[in-house]
């Protein structure tokens, strides 16, 4: 049976342990993970707010819960992510009703679209197909630690012009230029997914982590990164209009987070040039990523012409 989350049942995962751990995945929690005491106080705290306890559900049998789902907004309440499955790892079933529940919530609440992240090894993948749910890209995280970031430093940028613009804090009217950068960079596939439009983009784009920083180079947009600190743990997200400019925005990056021990980059499979320069820099591959997307609201069709006689 599904129903909607109660603050008894933080007592009830308690009990369970770590049998009933996160699947989900989100940027903020790849790298850093979450504490199992944390995760329930964050879990408790969503409940008394007025919008987040209404996106959380539990899936129970009997007097006993089997498992947990709950989501959160991307960058507009037009799509949401999955940040939270909590169950056993072989418990199909109860994914596919936990995923289901999210689907009728989203789709009662006009939400377009809905994201999850699975590890790319996951008994649950079938049970979020199963659901609707379709991969699109996957991604691997890459890991490097201080000792080795000592001994591998990756080549100087050369001489930069005087067309080159120092790095800034990204603002609001950067989004189009961001916009088309994305589109420059992105595979089509996953721009069908992800934002064939600007609107759709804007709405759908995932949560940077940390501070957003844009690359310029004689008036246009040439890169963009968002670094983050958390403790010892640094995070880098990284991509350019070409090649050159990447190495610039890698180095730029892990200059500012030299300070961090652990190092970690979430990076798609299709960026192959920056897999291959993290890589010579001493970075290691420590997990793979399915990401999926389900639409709840179909898109309205352009309308179009047809020939007489077709």
């Amino acid at each position: 049976m599904i129903r909607a989350f109660l603050p008894l049942d933080v007592l009830d995962i308690a009990l369970q342990g770590r049998s009933l751990s996160n699947k989900a995945r989100t940027k903020d929690n790849v790298a850093t993970g979450i504490t199992f005491f944390g995760g329930l106080a964050s879990l408790l705290g969503q409940w008394f707010s007025p919008r987040g306890r209404f996106c959380v559900w539990v899936c129970s049998e009997g007097f006993s819960l089997r498992g947990l789902s709950s989501v959160r907004d991307r960058s507009s309440p037009q799509a949401w992510e999955v940040d939270r499955l909590l169950l056993r790892e072989q418990d199909g079933d109860c994914c596919l009703a936990l995923l289901e529940q999210v689907s009728l919530a989203g789709g009662e609440l006009a939400v377009e679209k809905v994201f999850l992240r699975l590890p790319d090894t996951s008994p649950l993948l079938s049970a979020a197909e199963q659901s609707g749910f379709s991969p699109y890209v996957t991604e691997r995280l890459y890991w490097r630690e201080r000792e080795k970031q000592e001994a591998v430093v990756g080549d100087a940028p050369a001489g930069e012009s005087s067309a080159v613009s120092p790095p800034r804090r990204r603002q609001v009217d950067d989004d189009y230029r961001l916009f088309e950068l994305y589109q420059r960079r992105i595979p089509t596939p996953v721009r069908r997914v992800e934002g064939a439009t600007f609107a759709q983009w804007k709405a759908n784009r995932d949560r940077s982590v940390g501070q957003e920083w844009v690359f310029e180079k004689g008036g246009g947009l040439v890169g963009w990164a968002a670094l983050d600190t958390d403790g010892e743990r640094g995070r880098l997200e990284a991509t350019a209009i070409s090649d050159d400019e990447l190495e610039r925005v890698l180095e730029y990056g892990l200059t500012n987070l030299s300070g961090c021990r652990h190092l970690f980059c979430l990076v798609p499979e299709f960026e192959q040039e920056l897999l291959r320069m993290l890589e010579s820099r001493g970075f290691s591959q420590v997990s793979r990523y399915s990401v999926l997307s389900k639409d709840l609201l179909a898109r309205a069709q352009e309308p179009c012409l047809v020939p007489a006689g077709a």
